[in-house]
Formats: C-alpha cells, sequence, structure tokens
C-alpha cells in the first residue's frame, strides 16, 4: 500500500480557483468539466468521476480516468458506492476494493480500480456523488476527503445556481452566513464599481482636451500623435524635468471602450510592465491620472515599426532572423511568467523592431493592456467577464476560448507558436474553415498547415518546434523558458538568405494572412 502524500498550499490554492470558477458556471456542461478534473487533480487521482442522483439511481454522468469506467450508466442507490455515500451522507473511503463488502466485485473487476474514496454532493439531500479512485491500493488522507468534500459542497452550490439539474426537488436555501459574506462582497465590489466610476467620469471629460501641447502635471508634454490602438493614443512627447524625449500614453474612451473596467485595464499595463525588468520590454517610466484627470502610461520612445508593419511591407524575414525574433519574444514572456504575468496578446502587433541610439534593431515587446497576474497577490483577476476572452481570434489558445484550463503562460507559448508560423510562411497556421470552427469553440485538436507548403527550405526541427508551441493540448507546449533555450540553439544553424514576395502586393497587417498565400522560394 503506498502511503498519501498531505496536499501542500498548491492544492489549498487550486482548490480556491476551481471554486472561483464554479461560481461564474453557468452550464451544467462547465460544471462537469470543471469538477472531474479538479477531482483529479487534488487527490492525485488515476481516475474521476460524477454522479447525479436520478431518482432512486445513480447517473454515471461524466469522467475522467486512464481506462474506461461507467460513463453513461445509471446503477440503483443500494448496489453501487456513489449510492452508499448519498444514502449515509457521508464519504465512503476503501483501501481495497476487493475486499470491501460495499464494493459491487462484478462491476469493478473488469477496471483498473483497487482503492477509491466516494463523497456525497450536499449532505442535506445529496444531489449526487463525486467520487476518485486509484490503480493501487492507496488510502487518502484526511485532507485529501476534506478537499474532495469542499469541492462537493461547492458543486453543490453551483447546480443549485444554474439550475439545470433534470427532476431536482425544490431548492436549497442560502445559508444566513454565505449570505451576509456574499453581502459584503457586494458592498464592496459596489463600492469599488463606484470609485472607478467617478474616476472614469473625469477621464471622458478630460480626454477632449488633451491635443498636442498639453503638459500633464508639468512634467510631461505631449507633442504630435503617433498613433492609436484599442486603449489609447500614443503621442510623441517630451519629459520636462529631465529633458529627454518620450511616449505618451493616453486612455482613449471610444465606443465599446468607455467604462471602468477598461480604464482599470489600461491602469493596469503601467503596474504589469513595471514588475517586468527586461532589456526587450517596453519600459514604463510612470503611470497614473494626472490633476486634470487624464489617464496617461509615459514609457521609452520608440523608434522603428511593429513587425506588421515589417511582414506587410516586406515578406517574411530570414530563416535565422525570424527564430531569432522568436527567441527574444519567449525570453520576454519567460521573464513575465517568472513574475507571475502572462501577456494574452502577444501578435505581429506587439511586438516592436526598435532601431536604439546606435541604430541597431531592438526588439521589443509591447502593449500588456490586457495582460493577466496567474499568481501572487494579483492572481484574482476581475477585469474579463465570465465566457469573455479578449485578443487576435488566430492568436489566442483554445483554453482561453473555451475557458477550461487555468489561463496561465502556456497560452502564450501558444500564441507565439502562430506568430512564429506567420513570420516564417507569411500565413495562418490554420485554413479558412479551421479559423471558423477554433472560433466557434467547435474545434477539436486541429493540425496546422505544413509549413513547407508555403517555405520550401523549413527545416523538420523548426516546424516541429512550432508545431509543439501550436499543441492543442496545453500540457503538451513547452514553456516558454525552453522554447526560447530551443530558438537560440536553432538559430546559427538556419539559412539567412532574405525573402521578398514574388510579384505580390502586401495585404493589410490584421487580414487573417499577413501576406498572400504563395510558396517561398528557397
Amino acid at each position: 500500500m503506498t502511503a498519501s502524500p498531505a496536499p501542500g498550499p498548491d492544492r489549498m490554492a487550486d482548490l480556491v480557483e476551481v471554486i472561483q470558477r464554479l461560481s461564474q458556471a453557468r452550464t451544467v456542461e462547465t460544471v462537469q468539466d470543471i469538477v472531474r478534473r479538479a477531482a483529479r487533480r487534488l487527490t492525485d487521482a488515476d481516475g474521476a468521476t460524477f454522479v447525479l442522483c436520478d431518482g432512486d439511481q445513480c447517473h454515471y454522468i461524466d469522467e475522467d480516468a486512464i481506462g474506461p469506467l461507467w460513463k453513461g450508466q445509471r446503477f440503483p442507490l443500494e448496489t453501487c458506492v456513489s449510492g452508499w455515500a448519498m444514502l449515509n451522507r457521508r464519504p465512503a473511503i476503501i483501501e481495497d476494493v476487493f475486499a470491501d463488502d460495499r464494493v459491487p466485485l462484478a462491476a469493478y473487476q473488469p477496471t483498473f480500480v483497487k482503492s477509491l474514496v466516494m463523497v456525497p454532493i450536499r449532505t442535506i439531500d445529496p444531489l449526487g456523488a463525486i467520487g476518485t479512485f486509484w490503480a493501487t491500493r492507496r488510502k487518502p488522507t484526511d485532507e485529501e476527503v476534506r478537499l474532495l468534500q469542499a469541492l462537493a459542497d461547492t458543486t453543490a452550490v453551483a447546480l443549485e445556481n444554474v439550475r439545470l439539474i433534470d427532476g431536482l426537488e425544490g431548492l436549497i436555501k442560502l445559508r444566513t452566513a454565505e449570505l451576509e459574506e456574499a453581502n459584503k462582497q457586494l458592498v464592496a465590489a459596489n463600492a469599488e464599481l463606484m470609485a472607478a466610476h467617478r474616476q472614469a467620469d473625469r477621464v471622458f471629460a478630460a480626454y477632449a482636451k488633451v491635443l498636442p501641447g498639453t503638459v500633464l502635471d508639468g512634467k510631461y508634454r505631449l507633442d504630435e500623435e503617433l498613433g492609436s490602438g484599442g486603449f489609447g493614443v500614443v503621442f510623441r512627447g517630451r519629459h520636462m524635468i529631465l529633458e529627454c524625449p518620450i511616449a505618451v500614453k493616453v486612455f482613449r474612451p471610444v465606443a465599446g471602450n468607455d467604462s471602468s473596467r477598461e480604464l482599470q485595464r489600461f491602469l493596469r499595463e503601467g503596474a504589469t510592465a513595471a514588475r517586468l525588468n527586461h532589456p526587450n520590454a517596453v519600459r514604463v517610466l510612470d503611470s497614473g491620472v494626472s490633476s486634470g484627470g487624464v489617464a496617461f502610461l509615459a514609457m521609452e520612445l520608440l523608434r522603428g515599426r511593429s513587425l506588421a508593419k515589417e511582414l506587410a511591407a516586406v515578406g517574411p524575414p530570414s530563416l535565422r532572423r525570424a527564430a531569432a525574433i522568436g527567441a527574444t519574444v519567449a525570453d520576454v514572456l519567460a521573464a513575465a511568467h517568472r513574475q507571475g504575468i502572462v501577456h494574452r496578446d502577444i501578435k505581429p502587433d506587439n511586438v516592436f523592431l526598435h532601431s536604439d541610439a546606435d541604430g541597431q534593431e531592438v526588439v521589443k515587446v509591447v502593449d500588456f493592456g490586457i495582460a493577466k497576474f496567474f499568481t501572487g497577490p494579483h492572481g484574482n483577476d476581475q477585469l474579463t467577464r465570465t465566457g469573455e476572452y479578449l485578443g487576435t481570434p488566430r492568436f489566442v489558445a483554445p483554453e482561453r476560448i473555451h475557458g477550461t484550463e487555468t489561463d496561465d503562460g502556456r497560452s502564450d507559448v501558444y500564441s507565439l507558436g502562430a506568430l512564429l508560423y506567420e513570420l516564417v510562411c507569411g500565413a495562418s497556421p490554420w485554413t479558412k474553415d479551421q479559423e471558423r470552427q477554433i472560433a466557434a469553440g467547435l474545434a477539436r485538436d486541429p493540425q496546422p498547415q505544413p509549413m513547407r507548403q508555403f517555405r520550401r527550405n523549413v527545416p523538420p526541427e523548426l516546424e516541429r518546434l512550432v508545431q509543439q508551441a501550436l499543441a492543442w493540448d496545453a500540457t503538451k507546449r513547452p514553456v516558454a523558458e525552453d522554447l526560447a533555450a530551443a530558438l537560440k540553439a536553432q538559430a546559427p544553424t538556419l539559412d539567412d538568405t532574405p525573402v521578398r514576395p514574388p510579384n505580390s502586393e502586401p495585404r493589410d497587417a490584421d487580414s487573417t494572412s499577413l501576406l498572400p498565400a504563395v510558396r517561398w522560394p528557397g
């Protein structure tokens, strides 16, 4: 019999995150998906099952296991372990399925299961049960059972909230303590929202007055406009105290971007970038709201153009330069992920080819406007609505579209894989039909188009690396640090011959493919 390790702080943090996700679930399918994955993860189990009470039967509605169990089957309450847990309203802990008279041996003998624990979903009038299984004899710790029961209790609340259980008799009243806690949270959230709205009103009123020549708080003078994006307008500026050129990004309220939520996202860009000290990440010097009500970010002034404009103007670079650019971006992402920051919008528009004072090209990663903290005190991101994802669709990782996985650094690696593909091939990794299916959440492990279909001399090693970054299963992608190392190692061995589009006009950088889908020479 193997000993069961005691759950550490990581498991408790995992449970807290699962509870938050369950509180936002709006369909029974979403609850099932969250619970079966979480149950197996919280107890280091080889399988997990989600059971609902259907009259006098147990309906094994969902599972996540190393081998087939009983998904979709129904059994009488009196004949199965899940029924025992529901009837007795307490956990069933079975260290050896072949030595416990609660176990129907005929059902378990064909399976991998040797030990299990089953807990009821709600102890008052149980709705169902959650179970985890092991392929060896194993006694779960008290902490593991408590974690599983806490997950089941939260699942009961989630199921009541979404009202998607057929045949459920009535609704359980929320406990007084839960109501009081929810009320406290609501009051605090309303107070925060009202404060943000008051600040937003000042910002929106002041924006009309922001013109070249304006000086913010006596420090930053706005000169000519350099460009604009979804969150703001960027001006060439001057630091009046240090007497040096800078760039100043000013929040731009427009239709669809004129709420306190968007203002908070804009201001968070400064806080995010300030945490990241990397020579290839744009440097933010200051941020805040001026005394006149103007939300701004003071940044280093970049000279050059975005990678999107570079690709639209001259086509894909040499393979060596493509790998070098990708390695630099991956290195910035690795540094960000170590700080608990996921960028969430890696694309050619947010990679800038800066020309420094010596005329040397420096790759810069910009625009942390929708970045998210996934560890530490900022881990609870409240700036994205349920079912909402931000970013450019063809660069958004599938787990963010589906909302079924932790939105951590692996989603950035996927986005960088899509960027690398377009950097090498001048085309999207996906066909138009694939992109429609991906955007609709209907795609199931699609395979990217072969890179050598667009560029004949792409070596197999580089194509495999890009395919790994684009893996549909996030756990199969390399972390950013490993991707950076692999690209750095490959770059010196790659062809350094520049490529020019053969008799083609450049396309707009925001189109599905950066350039016409042609076969590149070489």
